[in-house]
């Protein structure tokens, strides 16, 4: 048999480059593709190749037609997802890949199940393990009367972490701590589906992570969460911790049921004067904390690996325990969130400076582990932090005057040698198609364009008020998901706001040269022009002034 060669497809500086890792130690041959151009794991020395594939589109077939030409020209052994924006696309089309190659894929019923929250809570609750008392919410009157019932505060939470339209978007879960912010945010949520409203059990994140066979569970870990975003979410550092046995009981159950094969994460949350432990998802993919399973000697992407190709079944689980693993750049904006933190609220997951301080014996006693950083493989450390200083940086930068002169610099200079430019923004339906054509306007070579995954949506109706004020018609406009082709075609590429340079930066960083924040065009003003979708006209208003009085500077 030949060297193997695997495509990983992910994003993250976690699970994502975890995997990469595990995979090239062990000879593989590693490929990757569906990963932002700017994310520190491509340069992680085990990856062979890097493929570019169109991002996922409803409205186009373009990125499976190109997956299905790679998958045939480079007869990959096996495609490994590791992420649900990465996992769902190919749940929805299976039948067009699977013919081609083997695919880490759950099957329909198991995926829905575990993808949709109320689900995985019917199947718990049948099972007879304990969960959060929860509610199906349509309006924001429902929402209410959840809160009457469970109490305050109240957890809101999509059905599913990912949707089909817009799979690179992580759904949010958001706590109301009070009735006017229980309006809100429930109005919103609620505005196009039901949502669950969930009593909020305070406590601390544990995971469980399986490797299975059938339902049958052949691998196990378990780790705890030790610093964790305030209202929750995935961590930043956690220990490994031994498998409670009861914990474990109700994930073999929930495999068994679910006649689960492949990899998996339980998520719990534990009270720890009590004992107590309420369910809170399944996710049937690889994991976060990935990297503190490898350094206590759990390889589960290799035991996938081997199980799925081989047939071989790992024979032990057993894994080293009080190992802590780190995720540097995010602990570091953990530590600033804590800082500012009210340490007395017991529905945050703050931590004292006494306790933290005791954290670096963990270092001086070799207990402590990096998820970025290993010595075999320094370099995406390096950049992960290096492009977590940058973005402080920026913030800092942002306001100050000299900061923002030097943007106006860069902004009239290539504006001034601009034959064409293209105005873009997120979704294309409010400021850059606005921007273009007041550009247009003013005798330059202009489009527009946006990365939202769904091309053909129509501009806002505040948006359309706001614009023909000004003489500029949006009615007939629909938005189109920019291309590396017209990044390239373009001299100047103006946007608005930070994450529309983040954005660029994924998908084409060789371009940046040439990408300028309209907002620089007046110094005294903020560097970024605020998105006004969402907003009342007034909003757009001030949106559009803001843009035609950049425009009008440029001009003089």
């Amino acid at each position: 048999m030949g060297k193997r060669r695997i495509l990983v497809l992910g994003e993250d500086s976690q699970s994502f480059l975890t995997i990469i890792r595990s995979l090239g130690r062990a000879g593989i041959e590693v490929h990757v593709a569906w990963c932002p151009l700017d994310s520190p794991a491509l340069t992680s020395r085990y990856i062979k190749a890097i493929h570019h594939v169109p991002a996922f589109n409803t409205d186009s077939t373009e990125w499976i037609l190109t997956f299905q030409q790679l998958f045939r020209e480079q007869h990959f052994d096996l495609v490994v997802p590791t992420s649900d924006s990465a996992a769902l696309p190919f749940q929805l089309h299976r039948q067009q890949f699977e013919p081609l190659v083997r695919m880490v894929l759950l099957p329909d019923d198991v995926y829905r199940i575990c993808a949709n929250k109320d689900e995985t809570w019917e199947l718990a609750h049948r099972l007879g393990i304990s969960v959060p008392r929860q509610a199906i919410v349509a309006s924001v009157q429902e929402a209410l009367d959840a809160a009457a019932a469970f109490g305050y505060p109240l957890v809101l939470k999509p059905r599913a972490s990912s949707n089909e339209r817009d799979p690179a978007t992580r759904q949010k879960v958001f706590k109301a701590e009070k009735e006017v912010e229980l309006l809100s945010r429930a109005a919103e949520m609620t505005a196009h589906a039901a949502i669950l409203a969930q009593e909020n059990f305070i406590g601390i994140g544990v995971g469980v992570e399986v490797l299975c066979k059938d339902g049958r569970v052949l691998m196990s870990f378990q780790h705890e969460r030790v610093h964790e975003p305030l209202r929750g979410g995935g961590s930043s550092y956690r220990k490994s911790v031994p498998v409670s046995a009861d914990l474990l009981d109700a994930t073999a159950r929930m495999m068994h049921a679910l006649e689960y094969t492949g990899v998996a994460m339980v998520e719990f949350k534990q009270d720890r004067a009590t004992g107590r432990w309420v369910l809170i998802e399944i996710n049937a993919r690889f994991w976060g904390s990935l990297a503190l399973c490898a350094a206590a000697g759990l390889d589960f992407p290799m035991a996938l690996v081997k199980l799925l190709l081989d047939g071989e079944e790992p024979t032990s689980s057993t894994y080293r325990t009080v190992l802590y693993c780190r995720h540097w750049s995010r602990d570091l904006q953990w530590f600033l969130c804590n800082l500012r933190a009210d340490k007395s609220d017991p529905t945050l997951q703050t931590r004292r400076f006494s306790s933290l301080l005791l954290e670096s014996v963990n270092i001086l006693t070799l207990k402590e582990r990096s998820d970025t950083l290993v010595l075999s493989d320094p370099r995406p450390a390096w950049v992960d932090l290096k492009l977590f200083l940058k973005e402080k940086l920026f913030r800092v930068g942002k306001m100050l005057k000299p900061f923002r002169a030097h943007h106006r610099s860069r902004l009239q200079r290539l504006y001034r040698g601009a034959g064409s430019v293209l105005v873009l923004c997120h979704g294309n339906i409010c400021r850059s198609p606005f921007g273009a054509d007041m550009l247009q306007r003013l005798g330059k070579t202009a489009a527009s364009g946006g990365v939202y995954p769904k091309a053909g949506r129509r501009s806002p109706d505040n948006a359309i008020a706001a614009a023909a004020e000004k003489g500029i018609d949006l009615a007939a406009h629909r938005s189109s998901l920019v291309t590396r082709d017209d990044l390239r075609a373009a001299d100047l590429i103006l946007i608005f706001d930070r994450r529309n340079w983040l954005a660029l930066r994924a998908l084409a960083p060789e371009l940046m040269d040439r990408v300028a924040y309209l907002g620089a065009a007046d110094p005294s003003r903020s560097l970024e022009i605020a998105d006004p979708f969402g907003g009342d006209l007034d909003a757009f208003r001030r949106c559009y002034d803001r843009i035609e009085d950049a425009l009008n500077r440029l001009q003089s």
